[in-house]
């Protein structure tokens, strides 16, 4: 199935399943206004209302079933006949309406077998929500369209929705004195009552003096606190349905039919979303990377995550009506969310990758724990034993770990926490444990410091570590001694913001020499030089400062560097000028890692993870990015690996943060899984299923946030987690597919109920 016909499912459900949608509480009447015993009559007190299939394609039902209250079913007489159940076809005939009684929702129809003015009336319960009562009305009409039109509902259009509401919404009220809208005009009334947030952003605002919709443009002015206010300005239209994720029942409920969702530009490179009907504005947040936003082109909608400043999280659907609209709106809606990144504008020639970069494909959903073809069944196994007794607890009176680096030669993962490094062994029955501390860390003049960084040297004897109050020097553990040895003086001028290896397995060999960046440099450290370190026939200087700060090389030590503003450059080799530059999304490019071939690469950023094939396909060499210019035509086209917003929603507010993504690694050994973590959450991609398109992947939940992860060298199937004051060892097979019970927090701290959300939001 496609990637977003699951999305399908969540909004009109699965079709092995027979409820389409239920309201679980209300009471249930039937309505005789001309009757002389009186109006109302009680079919039952207690009773529940759902959709359902019949055994008839194109048909549906209504079904009331009465509720019994404890105990009562038990009392009554055995040979007294008891309806439970009301069932009545869905059809235009029953013209089917919404409407209030007494503050609460009713659903009403006519009574075919009475008089013509007799109805049947279904009151919901005061505690239902909004989203429930207008996804059940407007499923309803759905379901009349298959009817009448004997076609499956997702090819019904707004007008023909419109179409099934029955007229008497087009009434004046009799205490109402404005003129009804005329049924050209009029927006669908299906969503009356639901309030939602009017700001995302952080600082609380309020919006006004809002043109009419008809206009080519509109002004609305912002208001903030202190009385500061500022005008923003309409840059694009789009009409579109709008959907809210529902956690507790793992589906976007209707929020309404037919509204308008605009992209305001405010000052200073600020720009808001807004989606409001003529009933009233539904959202309006700011533009920035924390939405998430996920377009895709087969369902031709938008979903995106939304924090309304109090500790709330949704996440939002927009489905787009107008395919042009669609289009002008992405091209929108990618240059605000650079330019809010940037604070400048996009070039032409970047446009294309931008947007691509925010598209997800028109790809095929899997199941995530589908493995590589090549992957045995030792591999994928979910009956292996669980690694919860395979945590390695610290004193937590040391302080937190920090960083984690994996041995290459030696079977061993190396952890830092303060002052100090623990030091875990990896067993033959691939689990971990603790082997040792070196402890109260010092330069050779006996000073203490906590190291920044530490990356493995010269086939795992030594370590090298960073000092980050000390950023002209590098420091050599002697791993066998377990204390620094040597203290390397890198330049007086020239600072040392980060180090990766010469080549992608030089720390397996007896490689003296390393790769350094500045914010403006790459350049070689060589241990050997008599005074400053630095290389200087062996380093690449920018007159403007780039920012540099990570970088990644392959097998034959092809360089990739990244930067703050999230530009990617590609070189063959040190003190040459790039081969490639990859155009910055304006996220910090906080990781990168490069396959041994060096024919892909994933870049790390807090909120997403970039996968670039730096393949040039016209080569008959076979050349890469690497050591060769791609041509404009040829520009690679990055996809965007980030979780679902819906995931976001039932993670309980969680903001993602990932930490560096890494390829499995070893001589001679293919990638095969991409793994990092934001939170509590480990998560993996299967690379080669992301390489087709199916961008699904698998999580597990820890009890407090990673710090870091990686795969045991030389394989894929055993992740070395490191909590704040723990470390374990998980195998990938104990991952599965985000659920709500694996996302959400624990039922005691979990997240809030559907009816406490629509309260909060009522409350704003």
């Amino acid at each position: 199935m496609n990637v977003l016909k699951s999305l399908g499912k969540f909004i009109w459900g699965n079709p092995n399943i027979p409820e389409l949608i239920k309201i679980s509480s209300g009471d249930f009447h039937l309505v005789r206004p001309n009757s002389l015993k009186g109006t109302r009559e009680c079919i039952f007190h207690e009773a529940q209302a759902t959709i359902r299939r019949t055994g008839t394609e194109w048909q549906y039902q209504i079904v009331i079933t009465r509720v019994f209250d404890e105990g009562e079913e038990d009392l009554q007489d055995e040979e007294e006949e008891v309806e439970e159940e009301k069932v009545f076809l869905i059809d235009e005939s029953l013209k089917f309406r919404k409407g209030q009684f007494e503050g609460r929702t009713t659903f009403s129809w006519r009574d075919l077998s009475g008089d013509p003015d007799d109805l049947f009336e279904f009151v919901c319960d005061i505690n239902t929500t909004t989203h429930i009562v207008d996804a059940f009305e407007h499923t309803v009409y759905k379901c009349m369209f298959e009817r009448k039109y004997q076609k499956p509902q997702y090819e019904a259009t707004e007008q023909d929705i419109r179409n099934f509401v029955f007229n008497t919404e087009l009434k004046i009220d009799q205490n109402d004195k404005t003129p009804p809208s005329t049924p050209k005009n009029k927006r669908s009334s299906l969503n009356k009552s639901f309030t939602t947030p009017t700001s995302a952003s952080t600082t609380p605002m309020r919006t006004q003096n809002i043109e009419s919709l008809s206009t080519p443009t509109k002004t609305v002015k912002l208001e903030f606190p202190g009385g500061v206010s500022s005008k923003a300005t309409s840059i694009v239209d789009a009409d579109v349905e709008l959907h809210v994720f529902d956690s507790n029942t793992a589906t976007f409920l209707m929020q309404s039919p037919l509204a308008t969702t605009s992209i305001l530009k405010g000052n200073n490179y600020e720009y808001w979303l807004i989606v409001e009907d003529d009933n009233k504005r539904h959202i309006i947040q700011k533009i920035e990377p924390r939405m998430n936003p996920v377009f895709n082109s087969t369902q031709h909608c938008l979903i995106w995550v939304y924090y309304d400043g109090f500790d709330m999280v949704n996440s939002f659907l927009i489905k787009f009506c107008d395919p042009d609209n669609e289009t002008k709106f992405k091209k929108k809606f990618t240059s605000a969310m650079y330019e809010t990144l940037n604070e400048t504008k996009a070039k032409e020639e970047e446009q294309e990758y931008l947007m691509n970069a925010y598209l997800d494909e028109d790809i095929e959903m899997i199941d995530a724990k589908d493995s590589d073809e090549e992957e045995s069944e030792e591999e994928t196994d979910s009956s292996d034993e669980d690694d919860d007794g395979d945590v390695n607890n610290e004193a937590k009176e040391d302080g937190a770990n920090t960083q984690l680096a994996v041995g290459h030669k030696l079977d061993r993962s190396f952890v830092l926490k303060g002052n100090k490094i623990g030091v875990f062994k990896h067993t033959d029955d691939d689990r971990i444990e603790f082997n040792t501390d070196i402890n109260n860390i010092s330069k050779p003049q006996g000073k203490k410091f906590n190291p920044s960084k530490m990356m493995l040297h010269e086939g795992d004897s030594n370590m090298i570590l960073m000092d980050e109050s000390d950023k002209h020097n590098l420091y050599k553990m002697d791993l066998e001694y377990a204390k620094v040895v040597e203290e390397w003086n890198i330049h007086d001028v020239i600072p040392v913001e980060n180090i990766f290896p010469m080549k992608k397995f030089a720390q397996m060999t007896g490689e003296k020499m390393i790769l350094g960046l500045s914010h403006n440099s790459i350049y070689g450290i060589d241990p050997r030089l008599p005074k400053f370190k630095l290389v200087d026939n062996k380093r690449r200087q920018y007159v403007t400062k780039n920012d540099f700060i990570s970088g990644a090389t392959d097998e034959k030590g092809h360089i990739a560097v990244g930067t703050v503003k999230g530009d990617i450059k590609l070189f063959d080799s040190l003190g040459k000028i790039a081969k490639t530059n990859l155009p910055a999304m304006g996220s910090a490019i906080k990781g990168i890692d490069v396959t041994s071939d060096g024919k892909w690469l994933i870049a790390t950023t807090d909120q997403y993870l970039l996968l670039v094939n730096t393949e040039i396909k016209s080569d008959s060499d076979g050349r890469t990015g690497f050591e060769k210019s791609f041509a404009k035509a040829e520009k690679p086209k990055a996809k965007k690996l980030q979780l679902k917003p819906q995931h976001i929603t039932q993670m309980g507010g969680h903001t993602v943060n990932f930490t560096p993504a890494r390829f499995n690694t070893g001589e001679g050994v293919m990638e095969k899984t991409i793994v990092t973590s934001t939170g509590p959450f480990v998560i993996t991609w299967n690379f080669r299923q992301v390489k087709q398109g199916k961008l699904a992947y698998q999580i597990k939940r820890y009890s407090d946030d990673i710090v870091a992860d990686n795969f045991r060298f030389g394989q894929d199937k055993s992740i070395i987690v490191t909590l704040p004051h723990d470390v374990t060892l998980t195998k990938k097979s104990h991952l599965s597919t985000p659920t709500k019970s694996v996302l959400s927090p624990s039922k005691k701290s979990g997240s809030r109920s559907r009816n406490n959300i629509v309260k909060s939001f009522e409350n704003y």
